[in-house]
């Protein structure tokens, strides 16, 4: 059984590097970073997240803008915060590649890994793509899982890892600009915090909105 298994595995490896390989041999030298980011999916589903949790949560007594309760307003808060999160990962996640290397956007801050420590890029089973390499394995994006990528007829995801890894095997065929800073760097949080307090006045609001 477990010789079987380690069987199955060496073949889909041979079978991931003939692809990439494949893909490789069609591939140039973009003049621009490549950049993937949240679809109209991703977006889609953070704002039907965001309109439930507007639309269904009722705030704790005393956390109201009128008469606050210390504990009652860090618990709506928070709670707004914690819905924050996923909304964002959903429609603001990126990975871009450029000539110093892949530039992950991640909570605080947009984290580059240079090429020449990654040594492969794999599509996982949740969506995300995960970096091997000379650093900690780290995982990034959020495209569709495998099953669902099957159901739309869409492999932008393993599409995306054979890219990467293509370009981490051959240095003439990664980007040949920089990517530019400023927004680039800026992480998650920021837009969590300002999504979470957003949510929060739209709650606190709507009563007020629907009386009217």
């Amino acid at each position: 059984m477990r010789t079987g298994r380690a069987e199955q595995r060496r073949q889909a490896r041979k079978e991931r590097r003939d692809r990439v390989e494949e893909l490789a041999a069609g591939m140039t030298a973009p003049d621009a970073p490549l950049v993937w980011g949240a679809g109209w999916r991703g977006k889609t589903t953070a704002a039907v997240i965001c309109v439930l949790f507007v639309t269904l949560f009722e705030h704790p007594a005393g956390a109201g803008l009128a008469h606050p309760r210390p504990g009652a307003l860090i618990q709506a808060l928070w709670t707004s915060l914690v819905v924050g999160f996923p909304c964002c990962w959903f429609a603001l996640w990126r990975v871009t590649a450029d000539r110093d290397g892949v530039h992950v956007r991640r909570l605080w801050s947009t984290r580059l890994l240079p090429w020449s420590t990654i040594t492969r890029v794999e599509m996982r089973r949740d969506g995300q793509l995960e970096f091997f390499g000379r650093t900690p394995e780290l995982m990034a994006g959020l495209f569709a899982p495998p099953w669902l990528s099957r159901v739309a007829r869409s492999d932008r995801g393993s599409r995306a890892a054979d890219t990467l890894s293509a370009m981490v095997l051959h240095g003439d065929l990664r980007p040949t600009a920089r990517v530019e800073r400023g927004p680039t760097g800026t992480g998650l949080a920021p837009w969590i915090i300002l999504l979470g307090v957003v949510l929060y006045l739209a709650v606190e609001l709507l009563p007020h909105w629907r009386l009217a």
